[in-house]
């Protein structure tokens, strides 16, 4: 079955129906790509965690495949957490946060009661990508942490798997505290193994100020230069914006050992619109490095039966010491037939092509772009149903003249400011009414051919 419902978007994996959350386990493997997520399939809100699993060609057009992990094990009985997946000699191993509540509410006993529950983490071969012996072939390879000063009971997790110099290494997130009258520091550990089965504990990296729990790290090498992804928790503590956000940042880093420096200005918000969430990257079938975020919604839009989305694919590149993400060459290239801007349907995916100046202005069925005193605003404050979430998102200070790509999707409007130096994405309400602009020196609107 084809993401290409009317009421969906066309560009941005949903579920067939209900609860989806973080990205899992994305690989290009036997000449497919490969997107598992997390997703609760009986109900639109956060239960019992499942890997769902979605097959592409192309990053464009995916197809729905069985859902490929559930709880079946003590260990796993309450959910499969986040994780990825790794080729090792033409098998595919994934590898996830096993969850075992310790109590539950007795009126919904797919959440933990009072945030109880174990954490460890396991993993499942699977020798076509396809099939997997949920009862047969799952184990557990990093029990629960009981060392408070290592890491967390509870909140360790999100596995994500990596060779280098023919080892494999895993990096977790975690929290720490010295006492109990201290906040939590969130930190990372590192795992070493020869054969992706049996693993020991190497090395670690923890930095107070930072949020207080590193959900869903991603450490990676790209234009010789190591690059690390978290989704802190309680990163912005100010009552106005949501409190967990994925960050990146440039660091230092020996990939053999897994030694690790940095600090916190060396990290920013990785989507200015706030929805983007736990990001993971891969290498896609051309050698580019590649990440796809939860573009996270907390209520389904009226009358629909899924929630949450998948970001369009980027391409992660260092430019000039700044990280730089731009949408993947396999979507942009879709947009070839250009339309006057009185004709444009905006149930139809569009991508914008504009440089905007100081007091430029567009208005997309409500959902606003500005360019004043060398600053960009997206607005959506008259077309969000989203509750908890930043109605309006700016840059920093801009030269004048500033390009952006938008793509707008059913549901989701994502902003490329100055060739990737800035990414904005807004869930919204589907948009109907017209488009349009002023004071722009250049505008062009194109469709998919």
């Amino acid at each position: 079955m084809k993401n290409k419902a009317i009421n969906k978007p066309k560009l941005h994996l949903t579920g067939k129906r209900n609860w989806i959350n973080d990205p899992n386990g994305l690989i290009y493997y036997k000449g497919k790509y490969h997107m598992f997520y997390q997703h609760f399939p009986y109900a639109p809100q956060w239960g019992t965690m499942h890997w769902g699993h979605a097959i592409s060609d192309d990053m464009v057009n995916w197809t729905y495949e069985p859902i490929a992990l559930f709880p079946t094990k003590l260990y796993d009985r309450n959910g499969c957490f986040s994780g990825s997946a790794i080729e090792v000699n033409g098998d595919l191993y994934l590898y996830y946060t096993s969850v075992k509540y310790l109590d539950t509410p007795e009126d919904n006993i797919t959440v933990p009661k009072d945030d109880l529950f174990e954490a460890s983490q396991a993993m499942i071969i699977s020798k076509d990508g396809f099939n997997f012996d949920n009862f047969n072939d799952k184990s557990l390879i990093i029990p629960a942490i009981e060392d408070k000063d290592l890491g967390h009971y509870t909140h360790t997790r999100d596995p994500k798997v990596w060779e280098y110099k023919d080892n494999y290494y895993i990096i977790l997130g975690t929290k720490v505290k010295k006492d109990d009258n201290e906040k939590y520091t969130g930190k990372l550990l590192y795992y070493k193994s020869k054969d992706a089965k049996k693993w020991e504990y190497i090395n670690s990296f923890e930095l107070h100020g930072l949020g207080d729990m590193w959900e869903c790290p991603d450490i990676f090498s790209v234009d010789g230069k190591y690059v690390l992804t978290l989704s802190p928790e309680n990163y912005y503590t100010d009552g106005i914006n949501p409190t967990n956000n994925a960050v990146f940042g440039i660091v230092d880093f020996e990939e053999e050992t897994c030694n690790t420096k940095f600090k916190k200005d060396d990290f920013r918000v990785v989507d200015l619109g706030l929805d983007y969430y736990a990001p993971q990257s891969f290498i896609d079938k051309e050698g580019r490095r590649v990440q796809i975020g939860w573009i996270r919604m907390n209520k389904p839009f009226e009358n629909h039966t899924w929630l949450g989305m998948m970001s369009l694919p980027r391409v992660v590149e260092v430019k000039d010491g700044q990280i730089i993400t731009n949408v993947h060459p396999n979507i942009s290239s879709l947009f070839t037939k250009e339309v006057d801007i009185d004709h444009v349907d905006l149930k139809n995916s569009i991508c914008i092509k504009a440089t905007l100046k100081n007091n430029s202005k567009i208005n997309i069925g409500g959902y606003e772009i500005s360019f004043e005193n060398n600053t960009i605003t997206g607005d959506r404050t008259k077309v969000c149903n989203q509750e908890n979430v930043a109605l309006k998102s700016s840059t920093k200070v801009l030269e004048d003249n500033c390009y952006i790509e938008v793509y707008i999707d059913y549901g989701v409007v994502e902003v490329y400011i100055n060739n990737g130096q800035y990414v904005m994405s807004h869930i919204v309400n589907p948009l109907e009414s017209k488009l349009e602009a002023s004071n722009l020196s250049d505008f062009k609107v194109y469709t998919i051919n």
